[in-house]
């Protein structure tokens, strides 16, 4: 942690420029990169598991997943989740088979399934808070499991398919609670290529359904964006200029 601690200093230009001037390795390098990654970056390379190798998984890092999800945002705070943490083979093959015989997953260091309190939300928001908040805060709490194991180098896979009663049987999980999801948490044993995403600008609407902005930095008065793009079109344009001269200059000579 001491070297991280050190990056305020102004004599280096970036984290990385100053992280090759000292003497670690390639995968040291790497590894400290991925720490200090954006969480933009973690968010992107996120991806949805299909095969784990068979190793273990530390209680540390699991507890660091769990820590992740219980900071998670929840309607009022009321923090509605529970987590099952399974890492016996025998319960794992059975989740397995409640998932609809997703056998794969038992490769996997642990599953965690995740339970939510319907109840407890019902008591401040009706049927609303039953139906909606319940499982939308679960999946802030799961979105923070999935970056935090991100960063421990781990592969998640988010399963919601899986026949709810069989999970409750297994776990002898009480009529009112309702499992949200299982999360398989280990080594990938392949890194899926990144799935295609919709293109931002087709995701956006500005004050009203389908309502689209020609330019959105105009819109935001984002001057800073418009200066940055009037310098570049006139770098282009200097450039262009440059070459047509060069281009003129060659065919005389021919």
């Amino acid at each position: 942690m001491e070297t991280l601690s050190i990056f305020g200093n102004t004599k280096y230009k970036s984290k990385l420029v100053f992280l090759k001037t000292l003497n670690i390795n390639t995968f040291e390098l790497l590894l400290i990169k991925k720490m200090v990654a954006d969480i933009l970056d973690l968010i992107k390379e996120r991806r949805n598991i299909k095969q784990f190798l068979p190793k273990f998984v530390s209680w540390e890092k699991v507890t660091r997943i769990i820590d992740a999800a219980r900071h998670a945002p929840s309607s009022g705070n009321v923090q509605n989740w529970k987590f099952i943490v399974v890492n016996e083979p025998g319960q794992k093959q059975m989740v397995a088979e409640a998932a609809y015989d997703q056998y794969e997953i038992v490769n996997a260091g642990v599953l965690i399934v995740v339970c939510a309190e319907p109840e407890k939300v019902e008591r401040y928001y009706g049927l609303r808070g039953e139906r909606l908040y319940s499982a939308q805060n679960c999946a802030a709490a799961i979105q923070n499991m999935l970056l935090e194991a991100q960063s421990l180098g781990l592969g998640t896979r988010w399963i919601g398919g899986f026949d709810e009663e069989a999970i409750k049987a297994i776990f002898k999980i009480p009529e009112e609670i309702r499992p949200q999801a299982i999360i398989a948490i280990g080594y990938p044993k392949e890194i899926p290529p990144k799935p295609p995403k919709y293109p931002l600008e087709t995701l956006i609407y500005f004050g009203s359904w389908r309502l689209k902005v020609r330019d959105p930095a105009k819109y935001y008065n984002d001057v800073a964006t418009i200066l940055a793009r009037k310098a570049k079109a006139a770098q282009l344009s200097v450039q262009k200029a440059a070459q047509s001269v060069v281009d003129k200059v060659k065919k005389k000579k021919d």
